[in-house]
């Protein structure tokens, strides 16, 4: 309240050369593209929403954030998405990143100056604190200082702890050549104070102080007449005095409040926020009007541009064409640096696109770039130590950056390191100190990426044997608990006749069941082989038959222990030589000549050697010998009818011949009426064969089926 200050330790006082200051804000033409980064801020970067031919609103959002960390981007003007694609970035070593290309729309093309409605909250102390915190992130506010840190993470943070002591509001710019803060503060003052108030009504700080330097006279009159216009309570305008690099924010809260904010710890967690002028300007476009964050203030200056300035751009501008807009005309050594002479970098292409950090291009001409002098070795003179803010011994740091030395670095404080460039501005051997912190920062990076892959990769190695080990122990327990199962259940076998299990104790159940399953597959197979083999007429086939029931019974032989099963093979053999032998019967009774007669008797006996097995059938063998005393007392009437025919002439004789042919199937049947009965019994047993055929083939299938599931 009373505006104390106090000092930081170290800090140099270069040569200010704030040529711009003096120059008003002012707007460029609208380009032909825009190029936009996804990732503009420290974070990762969001989903992207648009595609490639889409056409998009000013203010339209074109990436979604989905963690705390995202922060969207918005199209500054209304367009054609062109590409989302691998594109060139403001960076030191010309990285790469993905981009939206957008081609502007012209007057005249449809949608040309329209912008997409975003709510916004006038009323914003009549709405819920959390509200305006995701408002704010949907708006792409980020830190416009230099860090580009999310500005809602930021507050949300200081918010929760409800501990908010001291709001200070950053306007220092103490960069050499920087003026765009400057000139934001003595043009749009009052809206700089809109977004205080609504800081102060998210964070309901004790007290809010706006720290100027005291080379900006006029910026610190017009705070001042905007504070007393508003009637803000709390709140002050408080001179620092020029010293580089006071604008950092823990050399600022120093100056302001004495205290000294560690570097492994927030200044949140000791009641302290600090925010850009820059930034606080967008959160109030961003609650009062609902403008996302599409356009910034960027300091144009140098000697190499014919002319310079502050100018409002679209976020996406090409760096290259802003300095054509100025006209620019390359000395002999070229050289564009982004951002100020102390804490910027210089790019190696300027076909690069302006982005929220970005506050000043720098195109020097060939008196300002002071010639590279070459680097010597250390001296151990101790001004860097001096001139560090951040209480750091950078010639100690810098040996083991050069050693590659990355533990003994961190331990010598290189995370504390803010890139001021105190060091490497007062260090007599032109040693490029900044150079060397920023290289082992980065590789030091790269390494924890390439640890952290390697941690990940081992963590699930380990998690993969975990599993592996768990589903053998499993599957164990599994076998342990089947076998145990089995071995528990009585002896079975001995039950059911089947003494090979009854002899093998040890033999699983499964496999009995196999066994048994195969023995009844190959018993059913020698049935449909016996089967076809009576279906065929013809001796051969019957031969072949007989061959095949033969090889297939063998597999089967196991079996021959089961009485009943044999007693219905020896049954189904009897009955279908009985079939075979009143059929062949019943051929040579159809047939009239001699020779046919006795290719039958021979056919007869060729067909009864496979059933001689059956002899021992007295009932089969007494049918079989009554049939062929038939069959020669047929034959004996048909040679008499012959003889007798033979003496009357041949027109008679060839009738009585016919007739006598004719006839001689239904005298045969007249005269043996007992071959018609076993006909009919042969036909009977054939239907019952038949019906035992198709339920042994049943039989079959089911007990295929059952023994691949147990195979499987």
């Amino acid at each position: 309240r009373k505006g104390s200050l106090f000092s930081f330790k170290g800090g140099v006082f270069p040569p200010e050369n704030k040529f711009t200051a003096g120059m008003a804000i002012e707007h460029v033409p609208a380009p032909e593209y825009l190029i936009l980064p996804l990732k503009q801020h420290s974070g990762a970067p969001a989903e992207v929403l648009v595609k490639p031919g889409q056409h998009v609103l000013a203010d339209e959002p074109l990436t979604s954030p989905k963690s705390a960390m995202q922060v969207p981007i918005h199209a500054p003007l209304s367009g054609t998405v062109v590409s989302v694609a691998m594109s060139g970035i403001p960076h030191p070593s010309g990285y790469m990143e993905p981009c939206v290309k957008i081609r502007c729309d012209v007057p005249g093309e449809p949608g040309y100056g329209e912008c997409y409605a975003n709510p916004s909250y006038p009323d914003y102390q009549n709405t819920d604190r959390e509200t305006l915190l995701n408002h704010i992130n949907r708006m792409g506010i980020a830190g416009l200082g230099g860090a580009g840190f999310p500005t809602d993470v930021k507050l949300r943070s200081s918010a929760k702890a409800e501990n908010c002591q001291v709001l200070i509001i950053n306007g220092a710019e103490c960069e050499p050549y920087i003026t765009c803060d400057d000139r934001l503060m003595r043009e749009r003052a009052d809206r700089i104070i809109e977004g205080i108030r609504i800081l102060q009504y998210i964070l309901n700080p004790v007290y809010t102080v706006i720290a100027v330097e005291n080379n900006k006279p006029e910026a610190i009159r017009e705070l001042n007449r905007a504070i007393s216009d508003s009637g803000i309570s709390e709140t002050r305008v408080t001179e620092i005095p020029v010293k580089y690099p006071s604008g950092a924010a823990r050399n600022l809260i120093t100056v302001i409040t004495g205290i000294e904010i560690p570097y492994n710890a927030r200044s949140t967690a000791y009641g302290i926020v600090v925010h850009n002028v820059s930034t606080v300007y967008a959160v109030a476009d961003a609650v009062l009007r609902g403008k996302p964050l599409t356009h910034r203030i960027v300091t144009v200056t140098g000697s190499a541009l014919k002319k310079q300035g502050n100018v409002e751009i679209p976020l996406g501008y090409s760096i290259k064409e802003l300095m054509n807009h100025f006209g620019y005309t390359a000395p002999s050594v070229p050289r564009v640096i982004v951002g100020g002479p102390m804490m910027g970098f210089t790019i190696h292409d300027a076909n690069v696109p302006v982005i929220k950090t970005s506050n000043c291009i720098i195109a020097p001409g060939e008196h300002e770039i002071e010639r590279t002098k070459p680097q010597v070795n250390c001296i151990r003179c101790g001004r860097c130590a001096r001139a560090c803010p951040s209480r750091l011994i950078p010639y100690e740091l810098y040996a083991f950056c050069v050693a590659n030395e990355h533990e003994a670095a961190l331990k010598c404080g290189l995370k504390s390191c803010i890139e001021c460039g105190c060091c490497s501005f007062v260090c007599p051997s032109a040693i490029r100190l900044i150079a060397e912190f920023r290289q082992e920062k980065a590789q030091i990076k790269i390494e924890k990426i390439k640890k952290d892959r390697i941690n990940a990769a081992k963590e699930r190695f380990v998690l993969k044997q975990q599993r592996l080990a768990e589903e053998e122990r499993l599957r164990a327990e599994r076998k342990a608990a089947a076998l145990a199962k089995i071995k528990s259940k009585p002896a079975s076998a001995a039950a059911s006749g089947n003494d090979a299990a009854a002899v093998s104790g040890t033999e699983s159940e499964l496999e009995q069941r196999k066994r048994i399953a195969l023995e009844k597959a190959a018993a059913i197979k020698a049935a449909r082989l016996k089967a076809k083999a009576e279906a065929s007429g013809s001796d051969a086939s019957a031969g072949q038959t007989v061959s095949s029931e033969a090889k297939a019974e063998s597999p089967a032989a196991a079996s021959a222990q089961n009485p009943d099963l044999e007693e219905r093979k020896r049954i189904a053999l009897e009955k279908a030589a009985a079939i075979k032998a009143a059929r062949l019967k019943a051929k040579a009774e159809a047939s009239g000549s001699d020779a046919s007669a006795g290719q039958t008797v021979s056919s007869e006996a060729k067909a009864e050697s496979p059933a001689a097995a059956s002899a021992q059938n007295p009932d089969l063998e007494e049918r079989k010998r009554i049939a062929l005393e038939k069959a020669a007392a047929i034959k004996a009437a048909r040679l008499k009818a012959k003889a007798e025919a033979s003496g009357s002439d041949a027109s008679a004789g060839q009738t009585v011949s016919s007739e006598a042919k004719a006839e001689s199937p239904a005298a045969a049947s007249a005269q043996t009426p007992d071959l018609e009965e076993r006909k009919r019994i042969a036909l009977e047993k054939a239907a019952a064969i038949k019906a035992a055929r198709l339920k042994a083939k049943a039989e079959a299938e089911k007990a295929q089926s059952q023994t691949d599931t147990k195979g499987e």
